[in-house]
């Protein structure tokens, strides 16, 4: 990669100093949310709103000038009228910025002669030396260099491994969001828009050279140059894996496309074949695109074979014909494990086949840890998936529970009792374990249910531990997992 824009890109990413142009006076506009944004998520170094009226904003001073400012600028986040950004970026220009993140739309993506004009304005000044993020753009997010996109405020603060190029930036936000919940943290994230000088290949090729981080994901519409993409992204996948949700690939979503950041975006067949022949994993959608990274980062195995635990006799039958339409195989169990787990299920009802039906979905822990390591130490299998029905766990056994003056377990506690125990095993035996926290308690006063397994969950992550919602992301992820 070139090292001059390698530099630059690093600067931008961990600026030591931010200008912010375009409704810094304007209570509520983009721009002053951008730098209220950066703000609030903790930013450390100095903020330069620049604007001809002054005054104050936040308590920072606001400069008339870019020129007044008494420290280095690496970086500005542009949210002017779109006629107005050209000179603003003459002005960053001048003043030594590294790069700039220009917000604003009416660019390319209008279609219109003058939005295009604008746009081949703007990569001129690029060529010139700015490096330019946008237009029609959020910007980046960098957990280390302490910024964020206008939504990003409450995004993870803790830097991770895995990085996100995307066109769009309401996608940058939900995957930010989604990533924390997953147990995922993010090393940085670029939503770019029309992508007018930094693209989906120029930040390719920068996180395939980034060390901090391990995995890449991507949302892209339209890539300008698509054969120097896939040849990026070829050389990228032997080393780090790399996730792409391909969008615009009907023609309702290449039109949507068009419209949404001014992308062609290409026929679904030759963008599903080059994105296999390049070693990427394809999916469509964030939830996939979650479920992906999460088989990376939890699935140490990779492999095919998994044993599944609870849930009941019909996901199990459900989960077996995902499995065998996913290529993936649930083994039967060896007649010698089939008869020790017998000995902990002495009533009809039980299936000791694989998947493991346990009969009733609150099952004794004693009994439940007990299975788990007989099947973990016994069969081989790479993935135990332990399904856990939240209703019946939260809810209806404490309401029996209560009509018969029974003492109602503290809420999530059942769950709680599992994490250590299961983690055990996982260290132990070297295999995979991930559970499904199943919720189908939807009414409104079970809504505590909920916010049990938003509490649980990242006792279970944080122990290596993969959390789905479902059986069929569970399963999913491990297909995915396996193609990279």
């Amino acid at each position: 990669m070139d090292l001059i824009l390698q530099q630059k890109l690093n600067r931008m990413f961990s600026p030591r100093g931010i200008a912010f142009f375009g409704g810094v006076n304007t209570p509520a506009s983009f721009g002053h949310l951008v730098l209220l944004s950066q703000m609030r998520y903790g930013y450390q170094g100095r903020l330069y709103p620049v604007s001809e009226k002054g005054g104050t904003v936040a308590g920072v001073p606001i400069l008339k000038s870019l020129a007044e400012a008494d420290g280095p600028v690496d970086l500005a986040a542009v949210s002017v009228p779109a006629s107005a950004v050209p000179e603003v970026l003459r002005q960053c220009l001048a003043n030594g910025v590294a790069g700039v993140q220009v917000h604003s739309s009416g660019f390319g993506e209008t279609g219109e002669a003058e939005g295009r004009r604008l746009q081949d304005e703007l990569k001129a000044i690029a060529n010139q030396g700015l490096r330019i993020i946008g237009p029609n753009c959020f910007g980046l997010h960098s957990p280390a260099g302490g910024i964020t996109v206008l939504p990003g405020s409450d995004f993870s603060k803790e830097p991770g491994g895995l990085a996100l190029i995307s066109q769009s930036g309401g996608v940058a936000t939900d995957f930010g969001y989604e990533a924390a919940r997953a147990g995922l943290r993010i090393s940085k994230a670029a939503s770019f828009g029309n992508g007018v000088d930094v693209d989906a290949a120029t930040l390719l090729e920068y996180f395939a050279h980034d060390p901090e981080t391990k995995v890449i994901a991507a949302y892209i519409e339209g890539v300008p140059d698509a054969g120097r993409f896939l040849e990026l992204l070829k050389a990228t996948t032997p080393r780090k894996p790399v996730v792409v949700w391909k969008a615009g690939l009907t023609p309702l979503g290449r039109r949507a496309a068009q419209s949404h950041t001014g992308s062609l975006a290409g026929a679904a067949d030759l963008w599903t074949g080059a994105l296999r022949q390049a070693g990427a994993v394809s999916v469509q959608g964030l939830d996939e695109m979650m479920d992906a990274l999460v088989g990376l980062h939890y699935f140490r195995n990779r492999g095919s074979r998994v044993a599944l635990v609870g849930g009941g006799g019909a996901i199990g039958v459900y989960s077996s014909d995902l499995a065998y339409r996913h290529g993936l195989d649930l083994p039967a169990f060896s007649e010698e494990t089939q008869a020790e787990l017998r000995r902990h299920f002495p009533t009809p009802g039980n299936s000791m086949v694989n998947p493991l039906d346990t009969g009733t979905p609150v099952l004794d822990l004693k009994i439940l840890k007990n299975i788990c390591r007989i099947v973990l130490e016994r069969e081989p299998v790479d993935l135990l998936l332990v399904i856990l029905l939240l209703r019946p766990i939260e809810r209806e056994i404490n309401n029996f529970m209560t009509m018969m003056g029974l003492p109602v377990p503290a809420a999530g506690s059942y769950l709680e009792a599992l994490v250590e125990p299961l983690a055990g095993l996982r260290g132990e035996t070297g295999k995979d374990v991930a559970v499904v926290l199943d919720n189908r308690a939807h009414l409104a006063q079970d809504i505590e249910v909920e916010a049990v397994a938003r509490r649980v969950a990242p006792l279970f992550q944080a122990r290596g531990i993969a959390v789905f919602s479902d059986a069929k992301r569970a399963l999913g992820a491990v297909r995915l997992a396996r193609r990279s």
